[in-house]
C-alpha cells in the first residue's frame, strides 16, 4: 500500500510554516507538534516524545528539514514508517563541522535578549547566502524570533551530543544542497544533489525538492506492491 502522509519534523529555529511549499504542492505532509526538550533529553529521548504526541497507524513515513531530519533519525528506531525522508539533514553527527560545540557551549553563556539578537543576525545573513526574497527572509526571521530561547538551547545541546543510529530498518531517503554550509555537502551521501542549493533547499529549489519526494513516494508505493 502507498505511504499516506509523511509525517515531518522543521529544522531548528522553524515551524510548520517551512513546509508551505510542499503543502501548497499538495504533498501528503503532517508536521509533527513543536516540543520543548525537557533538561537533559537527549535526541532518542526527545524522538519519544515525538513518537507519542503523533498518530503513527496506517502506512506513513518520517522526515525532517536539518536538524528534524535528525529527529526523523530517531524516531525511524522508535516506529515502522516506510522510510526516512532527509531534506538539508545527516544520518549521523559526525556530519556536523566540530565547530558547533564551540556555538552552543557560547549560548549557554549569553543571555537571552542576545539569543534573540544573534537570531535575528543569523536570519540576515542566511538570507543572504541562500538568495532569499523579501518574503522568504521576514519568513524565517518571524520563526527564528518566535522559538522560544529554552528550545534552542535545549536543541543545540541535542545536535552537538547526538551520533545516530548505527542501522536502519527501512530505507533512507535523501536530497541535499551542493552547497549547503550549514550541514556541508562534503560530510553527506544524498542520493540527490541539489545544484547550487544551500540549506534552504525546499524554499529555494522547491520543484526539483517536491520532484524528489514524489518520486520517492512512487518507489515506496511500488516497492510495496512487489
Amino acid at each position: 500500500m502507498a505511504v499516506d502522509r509523511i509525517i515531518m519534523i522543521p529544522g531548528m529555529g522553524a515551524d510548520e510554516r517551512l513546509f508551505a511549499p510542499q503543502l501548497a504542492d499538495g504533498l501528503p505532509i503532517e508536521v509533527a507538534p513543536m516540543i520543548t526538550p525537557e533538561r537533559g533529553d537527549d535526541m532518542a529521548r526527545y524522538a519519544e516524545r515525538i513518537r507519542d504526541a503523533v498518530d503513527l497507524t496506517g502506512n506513513y513515513a518520517v522526515g525532517g528539514i536539518s536538524y528534524g531530519g535528525m529527529v526523523a533519525c530517531e524516531l525511524a528506531q522508535l516506529c515502522a514508517p516506510k522510510f526516512v525522508l532527509l531534506i538539508a539533514s545527516c544520518r549521523e553527527g559526525r556530519s556536523l563541522p566540530g565547530y558547533y560545540r564551540l556555538v552552543e557551549y557560547t549560548s549557554r553563556l549569553l543571555p537571552t535578549p542576545l539569543i534573540q539578537r544573534r537570531c535575528a543576525a543569523s536570519s540576515r545573513v542566511l538570507a543572504s547566502v541562500e538568495k532569499l526574497d523579501r518574503e522568504q527572509y521576514d519568513l524565517i526571521r518571524d520563526m527564528s524570533l518566535n522559538m522560544p530561547v529554552p528550545f534552542l538551547r535545549r536543541v543545540g545541546r541535542m545536535i552537538i551530543q547526538w551520533e545516530g543510529p548505527r542501522d536502519y530498518s527501512c530505507p533512507v531517503r535523501h536530497i541535499h544542497g551542493s552547497k549547503d554550509r550549514v550541514i556541508p555537502f562534503s560530510r553527506v551521501t544524498p542520493d540527490e544533489v541539489v545544484p547550487e542549493g544551500g540549506h534552504l533547499i525546499n524554499m529555494t529549489h522547491t520543484n526539483q525538492v517536491n520532484r524528489y519526494i514524489e518520486r520517492v513516494l512512487t518507489e515506496s508505493a511500488t516497492a510495496v506492491s512487489v
